[in-house]
């Protein structure tokens, strides 16, 4: 009934436990596609130590991780796709409680579970005043959520249709970084996510690869962009309110993060995709600091945005 796609680039350390995690779930009526994404190391290697014949493995040419998912889907032979990242892991329950989720609201298409990001000293809760109470599920609007809050889906904690996944375009490849969230927001359009809140994803976070010290390149950040273009028109009225507070925050604060790492022509093409969703004040800010140069931009945005 479930094909779990798990990319898989380097990451011998940990991809054991995660299909380890996978293999141990309570409810068993779902087949594991690795797409291995041109690893150097010994990973490939470790997915083929395991013998259960539930686990396909599929051996590519490196083309990211956007381009791996997407081939994972298309080998999928069942109708619910879950992602799982090659260093993440599920609770035991984690498909079980997806399953119920199923039941529970038929007609829907995307689910999401309660997560922690695991840090290498600490373990940090998803949580928030929008999400239901603990140990419930219910309907509730992405849109709404990332206006003041991360977002309710991530690519370890989301099981969605396949057909859903097809007709929306899937992963876009090419993008380096936030093709996750660039999915969520074109799927999440026009459904709702059904949102189980329980701690049943477990998402492994380097500290060190935060995106205050990862470039975030301009080609991603304006497709992303033009993302938000393609998707507001899509949005209820209510819906455009939450997406006017997210676009007016996500752009302002990671163009004042990563801007001294983008050339003159790059600023400039950003600011004319920026202008489509920012109030005057922030634009003026960007505008600004697109010519200027200080140790901390963003932080002084902070201070005086109010």
């Amino acid at each position: 009934m479930i094909s779990v796609v798990i990319p898989l680039y380097n990451k011998e350390a940990f991809i054991a436990e995660t299909l380890e995690s996978v293999l141990s779930q309570t409810y068993s009526n779902f087949e594991v596609i690795v797409v291995d994404d041109g690893s150097t190391d010994r990973s490939v290697a470790v997915v083929r130590s395991f013998s259960d014949d539930r686990i396909s493995l599929f051996e590519k040419t490196n083309a990211g991780v956007s381009v791996a998912r997407n081939y994972g889907v298309d080998q999928a032979k069942y109708p619910w796709i879950a992602f799982l990242d090659a260093d993440d892991w599920w609770a035991p329950t984690f498909l079980e409680e997806v399953v119920k989720g199923f039941d529970q609201f038929p007609k829907e298409l995307i689910f999401a579970t309660g997560r922690s990001r695991v840090f290498k000293d600490q373990v940090e809760r998803y949580a928030h005043e929008m999400l239901p109470e603990e140990g419930t599920t219910s309907k509730m609007s992405y849109f709404k959520v990332i206006s003041n809050h991360l977002p309710l889906v991530n690519s370890s904690n989301v099981v969605l249709r396949k057909a859903l996944f097809l007709e929306t375009g899937g992963f876009r490849p090419g993008m380096r970084q936030h093709e996750d969230h660039d999915l969520w927001m074109r799927i999440c359009a026009q459904n709702e996510v059904i949102f189980i809140n329980e701690n049943l994803s477990f998402y492994r976070k380097n500290i060190e690869n935060s995106a205050s010290q990862n470039k975030y390149s301009a080609k991603d950040f304006a497709r992303y962009m033009q993302t938000m273009g393609e998707v507001l028109p899509r949005l209820s009225n209510q819906d455009k309110k939450y997406f006017t507070l997210y676009t007016n925050t996500y752009i302002s604060r990671s163009f004042l993060i990563h801007c001294s790492t983008y050339t003159k022509k790059e600023r400039n093409q950003l600011l004319d995709e920026a202008k489509n969703f920012l109030s005057s004040f922030r634009f003026f800010v960007l505008k600004f600091a697109s010519s200027v140069s200080f140790l901390n931009l963003y932080g002084i945005f902070k201070k005086i945005k109010g």
